[in-house]
């Protein structure tokens, strides 16, 4: 077997394994797993050029060209048992202002070579610079293999960073060594520590490279001298090495440094008491869950990964609190180390119980707290991780986005604390002794703690755990609250899903809040219809189901080709809503030549996500819905009505009406005269050949409930929820454009100054805010009852009649 390795000069050395004679067995195996086979004395000492002299410069040591030692001397090689070394702010003289660097070097074996001066040396009696270059200036009796990282400006990093990174090489360096997986990408990237460098100057800037360096040093596939020990000024016309004075270590590339400390001394507390090791034992990126009992539990999923090394500050303070919970919420929030939570109203995805509002009497809760360190993670100093950011993005593009939010946050977690504690906390339950209010006292003074605890009464407390700490333990307890720190208290909660982009918030709020939205869309064609009836009831299934029937349904009949009819050649209205569906209720003219068998039906539900639980993707991006329901009384012979809008209507929006007649049937389209920013006038057009029916025939007054729905968007179509097209919105409605508005009306006119984008960016963020009041159109259950009824009856003439009472408003439940 040959191999090759990289000699000091950049040449390959073959080392051929048949050759080599019978080393002593302990040496034989040091060197095979050093080297992963024998080697023999000779070619270990020609590849490390151990029989050479040393020449030094300025900033580095390096073999010379000539052979001065021979090579039948002694070679002793062990296995490095001890600490990595590292050199602190290394070549510093003269660079006190500069940025300055930290050198760790990785010893896996130390060789001790012995050996007898050349004769061809020893006669050498000239001392010039070509004889240095030839035979250097020191040789070197012990020397350390392995290899070494460098850590860029070093004095530069916070306290917080050389902590982490400390704390980070340390548990790479040990979990590697035992080959445990690694898994830390989760956790920061490693561009917000100092920079760490290899001998060779490749910048270790991902986990996964410096994962694989120290792999490769614990398996040995790195190997250089780091190290020369008693070094030995050489002086010509000598014969015996043994007669000259020894020097101290030379590390290449070193020139001085401050300090020489093992790994372990460098790291120190950081080990313990940093960032790495709180969210290795806390796994602070798994998201916080409050399961049913409110208790605080992690997640199995982590969430976020850091961008920005968290601010932590040192508290160092003992507390005493007396705090009196108002409500059982509050007590069982308190009880998992969560005060600043009084009710759940911010957190949409934890689900309250009414039983939890309910007051909580006669029981305190006493806490004794070693408040060590807070931790600060505002949201600039996180990231979503990319798993969390796609489950979202899918549960966002789904018809039911409510419930698949919810199944994820169940998974993921509720609460992101922005401010975590850590420290120690004893706690104690005692019913009221007294009628004082809630007290906190900071202080570090345990005898006056001791004393508190006697005035309430308190005599032992229990440690997070469960253990019991007598009063009288309590300064052996405090003198140990440095060891082992846990998480006593979650601060700034906000939802989990605000760590997300913007994007996906604002699409979430729009999901979550109570302004109305488009629902679904759809295309529903009339071929089961007979041309021959003046009137239809058709009624329309969602491919979706809602779980509530408060919704209100816009639209309007199409021709074949999907172009817009007059309102002369049919009139359609929508009711019997419910969870499953909704009704048509088609009229027509009798002198059209149209067949509506050959028209379809374009229809949109407007409702509220939050309560429907259904949003349809389609149609979210860039639309902002604007819907009311307002009275009217229709007064006899009178056609034309001025109705006041509860919001500002804008240029380039669609409007939409329907109308439901309460107790009477209304045989009218609804067309529209003219509108100004907050008002319209309409006109209640009566359908011909039904004239004893038309508004103007009417001697008495009727009240409708007149719907209006207006719609903003960057887009003059809508996408259809039941088949893969898009569908202009005049072909519902009405766009409102400038020559409508009578001459008399105030003109809404533009800001020169406004842009017409950032009009309806400003428009469309005003929109947003708003909250509009919704009543319920019918009464839910007599709702459910009618629909069975209708179920239970054949399609045939007695089922239209029914519906046509229920739309006329002259059946009773």
């Amino acid at each position: 077997m040959i191999i090759q390795i990289i000699s000091y000069d950049n040449s390959y050395m073959e080392l051929d394994y048949k050759e080599m004679p019978d080393q002593s067995s302990r040496t034989a195996k040091i060197v095979a797993e050093i080297f992963g086979s024998s080697l023999n004395e000779q070619q270990i000492i020609k590849l490390f050029k151990l029989n050479h002299g040393l020449i030094l410069t300025r900033d580095n040591i390096r073999p010379s060209k000539q052979v001065i030692i021979a090579e039948n001397g002694e070679l002793k090689i062990d296995l490095y048992e001890g600490q990595p070394l590292v050199y602190t702010y290394i070549n510093s003289e003269d660079n006190n202002d500069k940025p300055l660097d930290i050198c760790i070097i990785f010893p896996v074996a130390e060789m001790i070579y012995n050996g007898n001066l050349l004769d061809s040396y020893s006669n050498c009696m000239d001392v010039d610079e070509v004889l240095h270059e030839l035979y250097g200036h020191f040789t070197a009796r012990k020397f350390l293999v392995g290899s070494r990282l460098f850590i860029k400006d070093f004095n530069l990093a916070t306290i917080t960073q050389i902590d982490i990174l400390k704390s980070y090489l340390y548990y790479v360096y040990h979990l590697s060594k035992c080959s445990t997986e690694i898994q830390f990408d989760n956790l920061f990237t490693l561009n917000l520590l100092p920079k760490i460098v290899t001998s060779d100057g490749e910048e270790l800037d991902t986990h996964e490279k410096l994962t694989r360096w120290m792999n490769d040093l614990h398996q040995k596939k790195m190997i250089d001298i780091i190290s020369y020990d008693n070094l030995t000024p050489l002086q010509h016309n000598t014969s015996s090495i043994d007669d000259l004075e020894n020097f101290n270590e030379k590390q290449p590339g070193i020139i001085d440094f401050k300090e020489k400390l093992n790994f372990k001394e460098w790291v120190g507390d950081a080990m313990h008491n940093n960032l790495v090791s709180w969210i290795k034992d806390s796994q602070l990126f798994q998201g916080l869950l409050v399961n049913k009992n409110y208790k605080i539990i992690n997640s199995r999923k982590i969430v976020c990964n850091f961008i920005k090394i968290p601010e932590i500050n040192l508290i160092d303070k003992f507390y005493l609190d007396v705090i009196k919970p108002i409500t059982k919420l509050e007590q069982r929030l308190i009880s998992h180390d969560i005060f600043s939570i009084k009710d759940l109203s911010s957190f949409p995805f934890i689900r309250s119980q009414s039983s939890n509002v309910k007051d909580y009497e006669g029981y305190n809760h006493i806490l004794v707290k070693y408040k060590k360190y807070e931790i600060l993670l505002n949201t600039d100093y996180v990231k979503p991780t990319k798993e969390f950011e796609q489950v979202i993005e899918e549960a966002l593009n789904s018809m039911k986005p409510l419930k698949a939010l919810q199944d994820i946050f169940n998974e993921y977690g509720h609460l992101f604390p922005q401010r975590i504690v850590l420290g120690k906390c004893l706690k104690n339950v005692v019913p009221n002794p007294f009628s004082s209010n809630a007290f906190g006292i900071a202080t570090n003074d345990v005898n006056e703690i001791i004393n508190l605890l006697n005035n309430l009464n308190i005599s032992s407390l229990l440690t997070q755990k469960g253990k019991i700490i007598e009063k009288n333990d309590l300064h052996n307890w405090i003198q140990n609250t440095d060891n082992h720190l846990e998480i006593i208290e979650f601060d700034n909660n906000i939802p989990l899903y605000e760590i997300l982009k913007v994007e996906q918030q604002e699409k979430i709020d729009d999901i979550l809040g109570n302004n109305s939205s488009v629902i679904m869309t759809g295309i529903t064609d009339l071929k089961d219809l007979n041309n021959n009836n003046v009137e239809h009831y058709k009624r329309i299934n969602l491919n979706t189901s809602l779980e509530s029937d408060d919704y209100e349904v816009f639209g309007s009949i199409i021709s074949e080709n999907n172009s817009k009819l007059e309102e002369l050649e049919f009139y359609v209205n929508f009711a019997l809503y419910d969870f499953n569906g909704f009704y048509a209720i088609i009229k027509k003219p009798k002198e059209t030549n149209i067949d509506v068998a050959n028209c379809n039906i374009f229809w949109m539900i407007i409702g509220n996500p939050s309560k429907l639980s259904v949003f349809s993707p389609k149609n979210r991006r860039d639309i902002i819905v604007k819907y009311c329901k307002i009275p009217i009384t229709l007064k006899p012979k009178q056609l034309n009505y001025h109705v006041e809008i509860p919001f500002q209507l804008s240029q380039d929006e669609s409007i939409f009406f329907n109308a439901t007649p309460k107790g009477f049937e209304l045989r009218s389209t609804i067309k529209l005269i003219s509108w100004n920013h907050n008002s319209i006038d309409i006109n209640f057009d009566p359908q011909p050949n039904n004239e004893s029916n038309s508004l103007a025939n009417t001697k008495i007054a009727n009240n409708i409930d007149l719907n209006i729905c207006i719609i903003y968007s960057y887009s003059i179509t809508l996408k259809i929820d039941n088949r893969n097209e898009e569908f202009p919105l005049n072909l519902i409605g009405d766009i409102l454009i400038a020559p409508v508005i009578s001459s008399f009306q105030e003109l809404h006119i533009q800001d020169q100054n406004e842009t017409p984008s950032s009009s309806r960016i400003t428009t469309r963020r005003i929109s947003r805010r708003r909250v509009r009041r919704r009543y319920m159109r019918h009464n839910n259950q007599a709702t459910l009852n009618l629909m069975t009824q209708l179920t239970a009856i054949q399609a045939d003439g007695s089922s239209a009649s029914l519906v046509a009472q229920f739309f006329n408003g002259t059946f009773s439940f």
